[in-house]
């Protein structure tokens, strides 16, 4: 006797949708990874030591002084 109040969910929430939409997702979140690895690759971010023991200091980049 199997009642829906005992059964373990589990399927993703995307099974439901449809195979475009989630095609589009995946586009959608490799595109954003790219694009800040691009983003890093243009502007790297740049540390200096400063003060009396030295510390690294993140120093603005070219994106963060325009």
């Amino acid at each position: 006797m199997n009642q829906p109040a005992t059964q373990i969910a589990t399927e993703s929430p995307a099974f439901h949708r449809g195979i475009r939409e989630q095609m589009e997702m995946t586009r959608s979140a490799v595109s954003a990874g790219e694009e800040k690895q691009l983003r890093d690759a243009v502007h790297p971010t740049r540390w200096e030591r400063r003060g009396f023991f030295g510390s690294l200091r993140r120093r603005a980049g070219l994106s963060e002084v325009a």
